[in-house]
C-alpha cells in the first residue's frame, strides 16, 4: 500500500510519534481498498487502529473477543452481518462461565469484604 497523506503529517512535531502513527495506519490500511482508505477521515483511521489494539490486547489476555468486522475478509464480514440480523434484538445475555473467574469478578469480591483499620499512635 502506498503511504497516505495522514502519515506525511507531523503530529505535534514529534517524529517518533509520527512514525508510530504511520506504522499503525499502514497496518490497518491492509484491511481496506485504496478507495475506502482514501474516504476515511483521520479520526476514523485512528478509531480502527484502537479497535485492532483492543482486540489484540483482549485476545492476549485470554478473553474471547469477536474479530472486528473490518479485520474479517469481505466474505466473512457479509456472513457476520447476515448472522447478526437473524437475532431478535441482538441483546442476548451471556451467562458467565463457572469454570473461569475473571479479574473483575475477583476485584468485586474483594470490595464486598469489610476491611477494618486500626490507627497507630506515635510513641512520643
Amino acid at each position: 500500500k502506498e503511504t497516505n497523506s495522514s502519515c506525511s503529517r507531523s503530529l505535534l512535531g514529534d517524529k517518533q510519534k509520527s512514525k508510530k502513527t504511520c506504522k499503525a495506519f499502514q497496518d490497518i490500511s491492509q484491511y481496506f481498498s485504496k478507495r475506502e482508505w482514501a474516504k476515511l477521515s483521520y479520526s476514523e483511521k485512528t478509531t480502527y487502529v484502537y479497535m485492532k489494539r483492543n482486540y489484540t490486547t483482549m485476545t492476549k489476555l485470554g478473553l474471547k473477543a469477536n474479530l472486528p468486522v473490518f479485520m474479517q475478509s469481505k466474505k466473512q464480514a457479509v456472513e457476520s452481518k447476515d448472522n447478526d440480523s437473524d437475532k431478535d434484538d441482538g441483546c442476548e445475555k451471556q451467562e458467565p462461565s463457572s469454570s473461569h473467574v475473571g479479574a473483575w469478578t475477583l476485584k468485586l469480591r474483594e470490595r464486598k469484604q469489610l476491611v477494618s483499620y486500626e490507627e497507630i499512635s506515635d510513641p512520643d
